[in-house]
Order: C-alpha cells, then structure tokens, then sequence
C-alpha cells in the first residue's frame, strides 16, 4: 500500500485523467486535483447541498476525453421549490463540464431529479457510459423506499440519457402511461 495523498475528507469517487492528474470529489462538496501527490481544489462547481450523505458524488470522464474534454459528475442539489416554502428539500443532479486550469468551464447541468426530499440520505450516485455512448447514473431511494416503486418518481432508479442530457428514443419506457421517460431500471 502506498499513500498517495493526505487531507481528503470523505472522498467518494477518483477520475484518472490521460496525463496522470486525477479528480477527486469529496462529499463535504470539494472537487480536487491531485499531481504529483498534491492536492489542490478545482473552482466553477454549482451550489451544492453537502448535509447528511449528500455533497459532491461522482465523477467520470467521457469516453472520448481526449477529443471532446467533458467531465461528468453527480451532485445533490437544493430544490429551489423547498428553499421558497422555507424547507431544506434537495435531490440528485448530474452535470458536465471542461477543466480549464484549476476551474471547471462550459457547465451544463444535465439532470435534475423531479421532486425533492427533506431526508439528507441515500442521494446516490454512480456514473458510468455504456458502449453506445449513452450515460447511465443511479439516484437513491431518499429514505423513502415506496418511491422506488414507483415509475412517476426518479428516486430509487437507474437513469439513462445520451451524453448532452437528452433522453434516448429506446429507453425501455419511453411512450408508457405515467413513466418518466429516463428511466432505464
């Protein structure tokens, strides 16, 4: 076993970029950059809710990074709906964006999960891109395992889209009564 670095607090998940540096992402909602066994922290996130098991998720990069530059990554994010009625509701986004230096450039946030929740558990989430390119994520339960259950919510479900956020034509409900379309399981 060999230290590599020192100082992260609750890390979650490493992308290793072509030329050696990796991203970091700790849950308390800091994205670092580490080279050479230093760390440093990555600038441009969006506001982030980092309570309970939420903050800063994952991060992968796009299949074809080196032509296109795109980080992808999972965040919990505050629902705006929740902020107005004076309640702490938040769910799962996902977002791409360019590193530029020591900053994130060109942010597109690509998915917002439907309704929120006051429960600071079980936001998810994993990244991963499928051989035909499109991006499959997953989105916890929130602490309520009924919503799983159910084909109007996104919680507690695997998620498929294509790489600029729009929902794939062959998703498996696409066109049923009551589905939301990016769901994929």
């Amino acid at each position: 076993v060999v230290k590599v670095a020192g100082g992260l607090e609750h890390p979650w998940a490493v992308a290793f970029l072509p030329d050696g540096r990796a991203l970091i992402t700790e849950r308390g909602g800091r994205l670092r950059l580490l080279h050479e066994g230093r760390l440093s922290s990555v600038g441009g996130l969006p506001e982030l809710d980092a309570r309970g098991q939420g903050g800063l998720l994952d991060v992968i990069l796009h299949p074809d990074y080196a032509r296109n530059g795109w980080i992808y990554f999972s965040y919990a994010f505050y629902a705006e709906e929740g902020r107005t009625a004076g309640r702490s509701e938040s769910g799962t986004a996902v977002a791409r964006a360019r590193l530029r230096g020591q900053q994130l450039a060109d942010l597109q946030v690509l998915f917002r999960m439907g309704r929120g929740s006051t429960a600071g558990v079980h936001f998810g989430s994993r990244l991963a891109f499928l051989p035909d390119g499109s991006l499959v994520f997953t989105i916890g339960d929130r602490g309520d395992r009924d919503r799983a259950q159910s084909l109007r919510e996104h919680a507690g479900k695997s998620l498929r889209l294509r790489d600029d956020g729009a929902v794939p034509p062959d998703n498996p409900f696409i066109g049923a009564s009551g589905a939301l379309p990016e769901i994929y399981s």
